[in-house]
């Protein structure tokens, strides 16, 4: 049966993937650093841009909220209804005017439209954990992410080039993405789950025993009774900062100190890193289905901090090559990422708590998504208050996070190991 579901997964994720593009972090932080300077004053625009691009990981704050209300409702529908909004907020960036209420608009919209997706990947682990079986589910998901990476690679791309060349015309295909989008909700909206009527039922046993209002009871109840998630979630949090604080300061260093154009600043921080990231989820995908989380973060997470070294070493001596080094070296870490990050949380929970889970886990990465990239711009605009070009060195502190968090992961696995040779 798994196999008869993956064609509609496919198209529907495939759809839903190119207007996914449109609302990009890194292209949409292109978009306000580039075409809103001199709408309203530079610091502004600067925390724009860590608002755009820190959406896709601060709208994952009401994930778990979502979690909760969505248990014991039909999956499907939900996740239907979740990728035809999608596409509407991308409306409202395609006609957002290059004015301070446009800027503001144009923010409200990529920040309803990553909740709005955030939702859906939380509705979406579900999905994916009773369709598919443990030891095949990251290759399946790896494939479905290939082609996805793929098609918001390709989408980006051509926005960020139109950006430079035609800006009307960018927001023609802004709109056809969103009719992309639209297709994807028609299409899932008979999609199938397995055992669905199942896990439904168990969810409303749950509601019943222990309510709807002790929200946030049961997200305490699970890091702490769960001692083992606990710490992955600590160790991910620490290490998560480091890569989301990124992002912010390097487009404005892109665009204030190293010049490049609006297309090569999108190739750089969205286009190459997607395209790298297809090549290398097979890889990680084989990894990730004979490890542990905790062992497979052990190996995978030196892949962002080689990144953000590179990024940090651009910057600090002006090479322009390393940038690109940066980019491509980002993407093969994104592709071990975004499995892990999909997929982690299943090596804790049970089918009926999977929601539950994944609701902890993006909520916390809300939580860093919310700080961490307007941290990186004031620390970034902190630097150069102090002395111009001082800015260059603001990304030493996201690679000093990112390698505390991947030696934490080194250490857990060793006592994971440890307590496994104990126990036989």
């Amino acid at each position: 049966m798994a196999r008869a579901l993956i064609p509609r997964e496919m198209l529907s994720w495939a759809l839903i993937s190119v207007t996914l593009g449109a609302v990009e972090g890194g292209l949409l932080g292109v978009l306000v650093k580039t075409s809103y300077s001199g709408t309203t004053s530079p610091l502004l625009v600067n925390l724009a841009v860590a608002v755009v691009s820190g959406a896709p990981a601060f709208a994952n704050l009401v994930s778990f909220s979502f979690a909760s209300w969505a248990r014991g409702r039909d999956k499907i529908k939900l996740l239907s209804r979740l990728m035809f909004f999608s596409a509407c907020c991308v409306v409202l960036i395609a006609v957002a005017p290059r004015s301070l209420p446009g800027l503001w608009l144009l923010m409200l919209a990529s920040v309803s439209a990553r909740i709005l997706w955030s939702a859906t990947i939380t509705l979406r682990s579900t999905v994916w954990r009773a369709n598919f079986k443990r030891h095949v589910r990251a290759r399946i998901t790896g494939q479905m992410t290939t082609l996805s990476s793929l098609l918001i690679a390709a989408s980006s791309a051509l926005l960020g080039s139109l950006l430079d060349q035609q800006p009307m015309l960018a927001r023609g295909l802004w709109l056809l993405t969103a009719i992309s989008g639209f297709s994807a909700a028609w299409v899932y909206r008979n999609g199938r789950i397995r055992r669905h009527q199942r896990i439904l039922k168990q969810e409303r046993e749950v509601i019943s025993r222990d309510g709807t209002s002790m929200l946030w009871q049961r997200f305490l109840t699970v890091l702490r009774n769960d001692i083992a998630f606990r710490h992955y979630m600590q160790a991910m949090f620490v290490f998560g900062a480091g890569n989301l604080m990124v992002t912010a300061p390097l487009i404005i260093l892109l665009n204030e100190q190293f010049g490049l154009e609006r297309l090569q600043q999108v190739l750089i921080t969205t286009s190459l890193p997607l395209l790298l990231l297809a090549a290398a989820i097979p890889f990680w995908a084989r990894l990730l289905d004979g490890e542990h989380i905790i062992r497979y973060r052990a190996k995978q997470s030196w892949g962002f901090v080689l990144a953000i070294g590179f990024f940090t070493l651009a910057c600090i001596l002006h090479m322009e090559w390393l940038l690109w080094l940066g980019g491509a070296t980002m993407g093969v870490a994104y592709a071990g990422g975004v499995l892990g990050w999909n997929l982690g949380h299943n090596d804790f929970s049970s089918d009926h708590s999977s929601e539950l889970y994944m609701g902890v886990h993006v909520t916390l990465t809300g939580l860093r998504g919310l700080i961490m990239p307007a941290l990186g711009v004031l620390i970034y605009e902190a630097l150069e208050n102090l002395s111009p070009g001082w800015g260059r060195y603001s990304l030493l502190i996201p690679l000093a996070l990112s390698t505390t968090g991947a030696c934490w992961f080194v250490i857990m696995a060793a006592q994971q190991r440890r307590a496994e040779a104990a126990s036989s």
